[in-house]
């Protein structure tokens, strides 16, 4: 059905933010080309990690499923099935999961490109291969290079940092890392070590099993 009136302000507002979006974009472009005439090659390559605020979040993540989850599922033991515990084995590895992606993740640059902490690998993209990194409204970087967008790191979403008057340091960690995409003399010298991609979440997964195998075995 055409409303001629609906039909109208439908149209307006898909302009609207089509001009807002065009206009953002240009924004972010006044920036970046600021950034990369004042930006210097970093001394050593850079990483970024969660904060206090993530670190928090997963502590408080850890606490409400060891009381929701796994402590119902231990005191009722009667009638309970290995079916059972197979399914509480799976519900603490995507608990770990999601407690590495708030407080333990990483992104790492290097001369050779990014390494993104993940849960079964430590994902490298060349830079070659990487055209642009956004922030995204609930925080997450996401890549762009060409073929997937993989996503990582969790920062306080941008309404939430004006909200709060604190800096938008995903924005900020975008910005840097499509500088670096763009201009290959702005990129660390050296590629990271190990130490500083950090391993995969998956390595602590049994230490998660072991805490939930340990309970059922108390009394």
């Amino acid at each position: 059905m055409n409303i001629p009136g609906l039909t109208a302000y439908t149209r307006t507002r898909r302009t609207a933010r089509r001009d807002s979006r065009r206009q953002r974009r240009e924004v972010r472009e006044q920036r970046l080309g600021l950034l990369a005439r004042e930006s210097a090659p970093p001394a050593a390559p850079p990483s970024w990690r969660a904060g206090r605020g993530g670190r928090a979040l997963a502590v408080l993540w850890c606490a409400q499923f060891l009381w929701f989850v796994v402590r119902p599922g231990v005191e009722e033991r009667t009638g309970t099935t290995p079916g059972d515990w197979i399914s509480l084995g799976w519900a603490t590895m995507f608990a770990t999961w999601m407690a590495c992606r708030l407080g333990m993740w990483r992104v790492s640059a290097g001369h050779s490109g990014v390494w993104i902490r993940r849960f079964w690998t430590v994902r490298f993209l060349p830079w070659q291969q990487l055209s642009r990194v956004d922030m995204r409204r609930d925080g997450l970087l996401e890549f762009f290079d060409g073929h997937r967008q993989p996503m990582a790191g969790l920062y306080g979403p941008a309404w939430l940092n004006r909200i709060l008057g604190r800096p938008d340091t995903g924005q900020e960690t975008a910005d840097v890392l499509t500088v670096m995409a763009r201009h290959p003399r702005l990129r660390p010298v050296t590629d990271p070590d190990r130490r500083l991609r950090g391993t995969p979440f998956v390595v602590w997964s049994p230490l998660a099993l072991g805490v939930v195998a340990l309970a059922g075995l108390l009394p």
